[in-house]
């Protein structure tokens, strides 16, 4: 709880110096925007196409030029954005000032705003939507999570410096669990949300995002052993090359990947925290001697079990039921809750529950739930069900075996 307590506390901080930043970051980019008018615009316009085609060409002198007027410019990422060029050095086979721009660019993305801690910066794309975008787009699709693997890759078996080659080890390692996220959908306005596209995203104009993200869908997937081989290897780069320029990059994602370790762990094992603590559920009983069952919706909180039950049982009157437990032992698998109560028939018992499956936690909703199988004794008494003018007590002892739902 504390951990989770602490991760929002850190996310609502994010957010609002985020606000100051962005703000800043709007008005000094409508401001170059205003300058970027005319004959300027077509500049780069007309540059963009004439490094298209020394792309499409091969021609490595004319593609390093045009890159130098674009990112040597007045406009920035306006002109050429960081992902634009680290697609074209891919397709240009260039693979050192590939890996050097993914490097820097990625490193960019986080802002420290505390000791030890950091926030996704956002970053600008570029401002058009031409054929070079189409064209890179096409050719190299580095927000497919395969296409980016392959290419760092060609990367680690190529014949540029073992520093850069184990640069790309890392960054293997890191978009295991990382994606770069697609541009094409990147302003996360309320329009965009909904579905409609507002017209300052259609222009690109003021396209401002994270450009690097986790992959939902693999949030929880990651072992310690993967954890485990990434720290290993943070830390021989560290110890390999003590003056690359890349070792503060790598000082900091290892405290990064250990911060995120322990996200991850806080999803995946949030049931520890959850033991005696509460839920709802529903669980279904029947008997193997006489074939009596029974329908329970079952209430916890901390350790106190109260259920609803209702049975049916030739030997008792039909009906519901309330019963009383404490949850006096669990753990990951385990479950053991005595009970008493009654209302047509009084009862008392013990039960037994084994857990085979226990969801994830809920990426939108901090739940989750598990099947359980259960097995429970059971001492009843009250009037004898078999006549409707016998009103005899009788006590009888049961056992019942069941299975029930649970969401924590």
């Amino acid at each position: 709880m504390r951990l989770r307590f602490l991760i929002s506390l850190i996310l609502c901080l994010c957010v609002l110096g985020f606000g100051n930043d962005y703000a800043k970051a709007i008005e000094s980019r409508e401001s170059l925007i205003a300058k970027l008018n005319g004959a300027p615009r077509q500049f780069i316009a007309d540059t963009r196409d004439s490094l298209l085609q020394s792309i499409q060409i091969k021609d490595s002198f004319s593609v390093a030029r045009y890159i130098g007027v674009l990112t040597d410019s007045a406009y920035e990422d306006y002109a050429l954005d960081k992902y634009e060029l680290l697609q074209i050095y891919l397709l240009m086979d260039q693979f050192d000032s590939a890996i050097v721009t993914f490097v820097r660019d990625y490193d960019n993305h986080l802002r420290s705003y505390a000791q030890g801690a950091y926030a996704h910066q956002y970053q600008w794309y570029s401002a058009f939507d031409d054929k070079l975008i189409e064209f890179l787009d096409a050719k190299m699709n580095l927000t497919n999570r395969d296409v980016l693997q392959e290419q760092l890759n060609r990367i680690s078996n190529s014949d540029i410096s073992q520093e850069l080659k184990d640069l790309a080890e890392l960054m293997k390692m890191e978009f295991a669990r990382n994606v770069i996220k697609n541009k094409s959908i990147a302003c996360f306005s309320e329009e965009v949300k909904k579905g409609k596209m507002s017209e300052v995203c259609s222009q690109r104009d003021e396209i401002y995002q994270m450009r690097y993200g986790v992959w939902k869908d693999d949030f929880v997937d990651k072992d310690s052993v993967y954890y485990d081989s990434l720290f290993s290897m943070f830390a021989s780069f560290q110890n390999n090359y003590p003056d690359s320029e890349f070792r503060s990059w790598a000082i900091k994602h290892r405290h990064l990947a250990n911060q995120t370790r322990e996200i991850d762990n806080s999803y995946k094992y949030y049931y520890l925290e959850r033991f005696y603590t509460g839920g709802i559920g529903g669980e279904f009983f029947i008997s193997p001697s006489n074939s009596d069952f029974e329908l329970n919706v079952v209430l916890q909180y901390k350790r106190f079990i109260l259920t609803a039950s209702h049975g049916e049982d030739p030997d008792f009157l039909d009906g519901w039921n309330v019963l009383l437990g404490v949850d006096v032992f669990e753990n990951k698998l385990f479950k053991i809750v005595p009970f008493v109560g009654g209302y047509n028939t009084w009862m008392a018992g013990m039960q037994f529950e084994f857990r085979p499956w226990i969801s994830e936690m809920g990426h939108d909703a901090p739940i989750g739930g598990y099947l359980s199988l259960k097995a429970k004794y059971v001492f009843k008494y009250g009037e004898n069900g078999g006549k409707a003018d016998d009103y005899k007590k009788n006590s009888k002892h049961r056992f019942y075996l069941g299975v029930g739902f649970h969401i924590w």
